[in-house]
């Protein structure tokens, strides 16, 4: 053999993977990435379910999913009020 494989031999020996140091460079955070939302089991045939039931009645799934979210934030508004007011009071 080589002298020169001879000793890339004995270096990759010294060299142990599991002793390395990690590398120092920095990476930027993953942060910054959106993350994927993930539909809960079963919402798939839940919304074509109610588009169907709606649309047969002449509603509209969005405007009646709309509306579900407005009361959902107006009954949180309402029972959190006192924070709300606190923290505006806070800036």
């Amino acid at each position: 053999m080589s002298n020169q494989v001879q000793q890339e031999k004995q270096r990759s020996k010294e060299i142990d993977p599991r002793q390395t140091q990690p590398s120092t460079t920095s990476k930027k955070p993953t942060s910054s990435k959106k993350k994927k939302l993930i539909k809960p089991t079963g919402f798939k045939e839940f919304e074509t379910l109610a588009k169907e039931i709606l649309e047969a009645n002449d509603g509209s799934y969005y405007e009646w999913l709309h509306k579900q979210h407005q009361d959902i934030i107006l009954n949180f508004n309402v029972h959190n009020h006192k924070q709300i007011t606190e923290v505006a009071n806070q800036s």
